[in-house]
């Protein structure tokens, strides 16, 4: 029996025993919950998540075309699209994390860290549908970027760096079923559902407290941390104990590339908004 074939270096699976996959199942799935047919979206994604790097591309133009536009023009106020922009993606992203992360919660109490990051989500069940939800969901974060150009606010480089790699990376992974995808996924729903609800608290013009923003961009730094950390444990398995994981040698290096830089990007963006411009800040007081 053809258990599986290949396809432009990536696995495409069946009903076969080789696929490392959870076979945990949902005790309570909503009827829309469900992939009718993962192999054909795993063949799209595998012959187009390329078009990310293309999506990636015209986005950058497209954010420096904006700015160029509107450099003599008045910033537009947008507060109330703003405000329901981030509440509705607060919103997705709990749902997402409470709905996604069972999988992976239940996988380490039950099986312990190796089957958790080196077996996939089940193809056919509830996780497969919100990590594809997750996927589109990074196209549509994109939007973020508009409104910091068309509010005329500070756009640094780590934001649509991260943007555009997240949306690379995502796609890639689900494109291969990568199995580290379980933690990656649920950690980032969970910092999305505290930096969305921050956003559109700040966006309702409440006045937040200093220590919440730094608790969300610690929340962000520990993401990328325990990203670098799970690759290193993913690349041991697979390199010293020789055990099967479920993510391709290109895919892992992907990922410490984009884990490490961000770990590196975050700690900086840290240090200059709340270390550096308090002791900028200072001196200013003293002369």
């Amino acid at each position: 029996m053809e258990f599986y074939r290949e396809l432009n270096s990536f696995t495409v699976y069946k009903n076969d025993s080789n696929r490392l996959a959870s076979d945990y199942t949902y005790k309570y799935a909503l009827p829309f919950e469900r992939i009718e047919d993962p192999e054909a979206i795993t063949v799209f994604l595998q012959m187009n998540w390329m078009h990310t790097l293309t999506i990636s591309v015209l986005y950058y133009a497209i954010v420096r075309g904006m700015e160029r536009y509107l450099k003599d023009r008045p910033a537009f106020s947008l507060k109330a699209p703003l405000q329901l922009w981030n509440g509705a993606l607060a919103v997705f992203s709990i749902l997402g994390f409470v709905r996604f992360s069972e999988d992976l919660f239940l996988s380490l109490y039950n099986h312990g860290v190796y089957r958790s990051i080196c077996y996939s989500v089940h193809p056919n069940d509830v996780a497969a549908f919100w990590s594809l939800l997750f996927a589109i969901s990074k196209i549509v974060e994109l939007g973020d970027t508009l409104f910091i150009v068309l509010r005329k606010k500070p756009l640094i480089f780590l934001h649509y760096y991260h943007h555009a790699a997240v949306l690379i990376y995502t796609v890639h992974s689900g494109a291969e079923h990568t199995a580290p995808g379980r933690a990656f996924i649920s950690m980032n729903y969970l910092a999305h559902s505290f930096m969305y609800t921050y956003y559109a608290v700040a966006a309702a013009g409440v006045r937040v407290p200093r220590w919440i923003s730094m608790t969300v961009t610690t929340i962000q730094t520990t993401q990328m941390l325990a990203g670098v950390g799970i690759s290193i444990a993913v690349y041991r398995i697979k390199s010293i104990y020789d055990w099967p994981c479920q993510q391709s040698y290109p895919n892992l290096y992907l990922a410490f590339l984009i884990y490490f830089t961000f770990a590196v990007l975050f700690i900086q963006f840290f240090y200059n908004a709340y270390f550096a411009r308090k002791s900028a800040a200072k001196a200013k007081k003293i002369e």
